[in-house]
């Protein structure tokens, strides 16, 4: 994978960020590392690492922002309905 540390205006407060992660993902522990994707995305995102556990964090860029830009909450909407539609299938 084509990561790299995470530089600044993009610092992510762990130690808070795990404590939510832990509220909201059963079976979330260990310690948690973070490393930025490479590459041209508008939405800044991340590699989150516990243990054998992966996951992808993506937000939106530090800085004012248009109000249509940047829409991770459509994002989210979207990947939960096919998250939805494709549980069916199984």
């Amino acid at each position: 994978m084509n990561t790299t540390q995470i530089t600044d205006g993009f610092d992510l407060d762990t130690t808070r960020l795990s404590v939510y992660l832990r509220d909201v993902i059963p079976g979330y522990s260990g310690e948690l590392s973070i490393r930025r994707f490479r590459g041209g995305q508008s939405n800044p995102t991340f590699l989150l690492t516990t243990g054998e556990k992966r996951y992808v964090l993506r937000k939106k860029p530090p800085g004012a922002l248009l109000p249509s830009a940047h829409a991770i909450e459509r994002e989210y909407r979207i990947i939960i309905a096919w998250q939805k539609a494709t549980s069916s299938l199984r």
